[in-house]
């Protein structure tokens, strides 16, 4: 027996049933007083057989009892029935239809299919499923569902409400379909992500002799872009051009965006150029699809063409047409497309206005974002305010980030996910702990806490501030965490020193299931070089490839050359550099320098050093590594040559400076700064601490100095490096016990290593230090990467 039966049925035990899918079980003591003037029945609604779990009312709470007291086996006269029919009215008003009339000719005459149709068609666009099946019911008393019109209609219905299963039923129950009724059972299948079963009836119009039309070709190749089937998307190509549907607008424009989607920009190419006409559809296709590519001059070249053979854009093409001004980084192009939409009064709608604040984010010009964000007005939704929110996270405008967010909530504009990943990566920027606990509660009270995107997040801004704890709360508080979530935790354990840690969650985390990606293993192996376990290191790196089909990136090249460099095996790793697959970036010349001047190898340092400068002329570090190499050696000359060749080649150096915060206020400080209110307390306090450090026979003499020229006081150089003025700022202000958390923008010297070290212990205070490659946590006089780093 057909699955749809979705007909009352009457018993004689006066109660009223309806099958388990109704969702709401009270739904008939709503249903009253349809008016059935065109409905006759001869029949009454008969005891459906084999209908598994019926949810049960009385029909005295109906009040229709009446009627079923006088029926027999559910058996109900004409007048009855209309009664009875008559209270699906109220429910058909509830759910946002105001009258079903004319469902039904009078007796003998035919049913009106258009309007019937019509109205499927309406419960379909509107998701209007419960009505859509009330109509169904009185339609299967008819006998003619298996009509191809209207079960076309049916199977429409049901395929868009997302009820795939129903909308087969009624397809195999038609006494006779054609390519309509194809056309919208595939198309149910595409838009439930049942691309195998599309592709698997579209085949079978071939067997039944049923020509696909225009329509059909057009959704299934969109499918294929949906689901990256390149193959078969052209071989349905092939077909569309033996069936001489290949120029037909939407079946051109359906393989312009797949070809686009994938890059195929010849093939697009030659497509476009073979249309006899084109219009908005296939402009904005290889507009859209030249932008995917990043080819943005190409792409505003055509969008001025378009606009030259007198297509206006729509709102899809200028977006992306101010996109591309955005990637081209032309100020003029961008400024001078906006002066256009200003003119034409389409620079303040949704879509075109956040571009716009898009492009100017790009650009890097915040105020002229920030003035279009204002002149949207209450126009501007949450996509809009996320768009200023990242750009200024983007243009390291991590301050007015926040001040955007706060204002966001202020204007009660309601966040979002995404809202909220942008303003914990700005928490991450600062970093800022209370900031990050702040918006841990705007989380947790907008109900986004089980949301594995900003649990990703939120984990990250923890690891970021120092805090690991509530990192790892936020991660075995996810029931299921994903690879991100992860990926998060094993590199949160590698940045903060503890890297057996982060190798145990790797090895879990696969036992678990759950397949490594490429960020997976940048973290292990980064943890790997931290504590100089090298074999363990290198069987990772070459299970990338082996086990998980990963191929490494530079980053990962980078984190061998570490890897072999930290340990002191410099030959190994110059020859796993000159063996790589690729031409060697900087980026994986760089720890061959730092490996070369932490062991002392002046020589190689030089032939790297060289290396390096070949690939990037200004890089300061370089200058500043072999000074320092230099100065740890005795050749002091060569230290004055290097500070002369940056002065020459106008190579300017990163001032080193920290950061801490205290009170939900941040505080920075250079070395020697005295610009602080605090500075002769800071530096009494510093003095007495070194004081004290000095009788435990701490020598500083051999301790590197950034970049220091010979001549100067090199112990004082080191007394007041930045990281060591922020410390005892911390001292001075935070409560006794309060970890210290000091940033650093550069890397941190031995000789304040050294120093921290001291401090925890003497203080009994734990010291967290994050510079620009990892986590110093000092505890008790010991660091928890072991003097290794």
């Amino acid at each position: 027996m057909m699955a749809v039966t979705w007909k009352m049925s009457w018993r004689s035990s006066h109660s009223c049933s309806f099958p388990c899918n109704v969702k709401d079980p009270l739904e008939p003591q709503r249903i009253r007083n349809f008016r059935i003037d065109h409905l006759r029945s001869k029949n009454a609604c008969k005891v459906l057989d084999k209908i598994a779990q019926r949810i049960n009312l009385s029909v005295s709470e109906l009040g229709i009892a009446h009627i079923a007291t006088g029926s027999e086996k559910g058996i109900i006269n004409d007048t009855d029935f209309g009664e009875i029919s008559g209270t699906i009215y109220d429910a058909c008003q509830e759910q946002g239809v105001n009258a079903m009339p004319g469902l039904l000719y009078w007796e003998g005459n035919l049913i009106d299919k258009k309007y019937i149709t019509g109205q499927l068609s309406y419960y379909s666009r509107e998701g209007n499923l419960g009505v859509g099946k009330i109509c169904h019911a009185l339609l299967i008393k008819t006998g003619i569902c298996g009509d191809t019109i209207v079960g076309t209609a049916l199977v429409n219905m049901y395929a868009k409400c997302g009820e795939i299963h129903s909308a087969m039923m009624v397809f195999n129950g038609m006494h006779s379909v054609d390519v309509a009724s194809y056309n919208c059972l595939i198309s149910g299948f595409l838009g439930n992500g049942m691309f195998d079963e599309a592709l698997g009836f579209f085949a079978e119009m071939g067997v039944r002799e049923i020509r696909p039309n225009h329509y059909t070709y057009s959704i299934m190749i969109s499918g294929c872009g949906s689901v990256l089937a390149i193959d078969e998307g052209i071989q349905l190509h092939a077909h569309a051009v033996k069936l001489q549907y290949v120029l037909n607008g939407v079946v051109a424009n359906s393989l312009l965006t797949l070809y686009c989607k994938f890059g195929m920009m010849e093939d697009a190419h030659s497509l476009f150029q073979s249309l006899p006409e084109k219009n908005i559809v296939s402009w904005t296709a290889i507009i859209s699809g030249l932008y995917q590519q990043r080819a943005f001059e190409k792409a505003l070249l055509q969008f001025y063409l378009m606009r030259q053979n007198g297509l206006e854009p729509n709102e899809h093409t200028l977006t992306i047409a101010l996109s591309c001004c955005g990637g081209v980084k032309q100020f003029d192009n961008g400024y001078a497309l906006h002066a256009q939409l200003v003119k034409n009064g389409m620079d303040s709608g949704v879509f075109v206005g956040t571009a716009i604040i898009d492009m100017y984010t790009e650009l890097g010009q915040m105020d002229n974002a920030g003035k279009q964000l204002q002149g949207m007005g209450t126009i501007a939704s949450v996509v809009s305010w996320n768009a200023l929110i990242a750009g200024f996270v983007h243009n390291d405008k991590i301050e007015e980030a926040l001040d955007s967010f706060h204002k966001m909530l202020v204007e009660n504009v309601p966040s979002n996910e995404y809202s909220f990943s942008i303003i914990l990566k700005a928490c991450s920027s600062l970093p800022s702990l209370s900031t990050s606990k702040q918006i841990h509660c705007w989380v947790v009270k907008a109900n986004f806490e089980r949301n594995l995107h900003i649990a990703s997040s939120l984990i990250e801004a923890y690891a970021k501030c120092g805090n690991l704890h509530d990192a790892e709360n936020v991660f075995y508080q996810i029931s299921m965490p994903d690879i991100v979530s992860w990926n998060c935790l094993v590199k949160a354990y590698s940045q903060h020193g503890y890297f057996r840690k982060a190798l145990s969650l790797f090895r879990k985390m696969v036992v678990e299931g759950i397949k490594p990606s490429s960020s997976t293993f940048l973290a292990v192996l980064s943890s790997c070089s931290h504590c100089g376990i090298v074999q363990e290191g290198k069987e990772l790196f070459e299970s990338m490839l082996m086990n998980y089909n990963i191929i490494p990136e530079d980053t990962h090249y980078s984190c061998m050359v570490d890897l072999f460099s930290r340990s002191g095996q410099l030959e190994d790793a110059l020859d796993f550099i000159k063996r790589l697959p690729i031409k060697p970036t900087a980026s994986i010349w760089r720890p061959l320098l730092a490996g070369c001047r932490c062991h002392s190898n002046v020589q190689l340092g030089e032939y790297v050093a060289k290396r390096i400068l070949e690939l990037e002329s200004h890089d300061a570090s370089v200058y500043v590594t072999m000074s320092n190499m230099y100065f740890e050696v005795g050749r002091l000359a060569d230290v004055v040559k290097q500070r002369e060749l940056m002065t020459l080649k106008e190579v300017k150096k990163e001032p080193g400076y920290s950061w801490m915060e205290v009170k939900s206020k941040t505080y920075k400080f250079f070395s020697g700064d005295k610009t602080h209110p605090q500075t002769p307390e800071i530096y009494d306090l510093l003095e007495k601490l070194m004081i004290d450090f000095k009788d435990t026979n701490h020598d500083s003499s051999n301790m590197s100095a950034p970049h220091t020229q010979p001549g100067q006081n090199h112990d004082r150089k080191l007394l007041y490096h930045s990281e060591k003025l922020a410390v005892c700022f911390g001292l001075l202000n935070l409560p006794a016990g309060t970890p210290i958390r000091v940033y650093k923008n550069i890397r941190v010297c031995s000789d304040c290593h050294e120093t921290m070290k001291h401090i925890s212990k003497l203080s009994k205070r734990d010291v967290i230090l994050r510079d620009n490659y990892r986590f110093h946590h000092f505890k008790q006089g010991g660091c928890s990467c072991g003097d290794f780093w």
